[in-house]
């Protein structure tokens, strides 16, 4: 069979008052709408899917797509971290919006219920109640992907390829805001100085200065899933040779935001 789904990318809800549900999930619970279509549906932003508000008549008489509805309340739950679900109650409070009942699971994990102007019942419940997302999953979901074939390359360059190469991208802020903090720490003028001095001090900075790399290194291995790290720790001494270079040429080709994060750092120390 295909590859089973990974996650819910859309949730439907059904209210007769847009407007109000708007409010509802706009101003009280947060969310921002991606897409307003008048009489139809509200389209709203939850990480990486989206919840749909569709007019239960407007949504049981379209011809573009298949016809849907729902008749009564139904439920959603949105994931928050268990700590802010005392804040959330609070704010609901504030709204004059009433909390309907609250569940306390296991390993300390909590739910409280509301209702939305519709009468749908709308729990906030604590993120990791079912698990539905590994470790491994969150890891690579935020990383660019890459349009790199690798068919051919040997373990090590796949790995170089595949997996280093986009987390040295997701870290690039991070990356050129510790060469840039280094570099005001030795305080050797690198932004008075020409292009082709830059490049060579830089150069000089990845090879002696034995704090950074391994800061930087540090870094990217936080980022491994397990089977990663178990591919990494195999091949370490290569793995490193490898990202050095890498490191160095992110940092040379973004000389002028380096140049701008060492004279903001050193206007704030």
């Amino acid at each position: 069979m295909p590859t089973p789904p990974r996650l819910a990318l859309e949730t439907s809800l059904y209210a007769d008052d847009l407007a109000a549900a708007e409010q509802f999930y706009g101003d009280v619970v947060g969310l921002d709408v991606m897409l307003r279509t008048e009489g139809n549906h509200i389209t709203f932003r939850c990480g990486p899917g989206v919840v749909h508000v569709f007019d239960p008549v407007a949504s049981r008489h379209r011809e573009s797509l298949p016809p849907h509805g729902a008749d009564g309340p139904v439920h959603v739950a949105f994931g928050v971290p268990t700590d802010q679900l005392a804040a959330w109650r609070r704010h609901f409070n504030r709204h004059d919006v009433a909390v309907e009942h609250t569940t306390q699971w296991d390993d300390g994990k909590r739910s409280l219920y509301v209702r939305d102007p519709a009468g749908n019942s709308v729990e906030l419940v604590s993120d990791s109640l079912w698990s539905t997302t590994t470790r491994a999953e969150r890891l690579r979901r935020v990383r660019p992907v890459l349009d790199l074939d690798t068919a051919e390359s040997r373990p090590v360059e796949r790995f170089q390829n595949e997996t280093l190469r986009p987390i040295l991208k997701l870290l690039n802020p991070t990356i050129l805001r510790l060469v840039a903090e280094r570099l005001v720490r030795y305080g050797v003028g690198f932004a008075a100085m020409d292009r082709v001095d830059q490049r060579d001090r830089l150069r000089n900075l990845m090879k002696e200065d034995g704090r950074l790399k391994r800061t930087l290194l540090g870094l990217a291995v936080g980022h491994l899933t397990q089977d990663e790290l178990d591919t990494y720790l195999a091949h370490k001494d290569e793995v490193r040779r490898r990202t050095v270079p890498m490191l160095l040429a992110r940092a040379q080709d973004q000389i002028d935001t380096i140049v701008d994060q060492v004279h903001e750092q050193a206007n704030d120390s």
